[in-house]
């Protein structure tokens, strides 16, 4: 098992807590535009 420091533990609830904010329709749109971009490059 690993121990983590106070530190990090932190940075990781940070970083939970960012992913948890990004809703899934954000990125969905974002991989359209993605794709889109990606379709004009070929």
């Amino acid at each position: 098992m690993v121990t983590l420091s106070d530190d990090e533990v932190a940075l990781i609830r940070a970083i939970l807590t960012a992913l948890r904010a990004i809703k899934v329709r954000d990125i969905d749109k974002a991989l359209v535009i993605l794709s889109k971009g990606d379709r004009r490059d070929k």
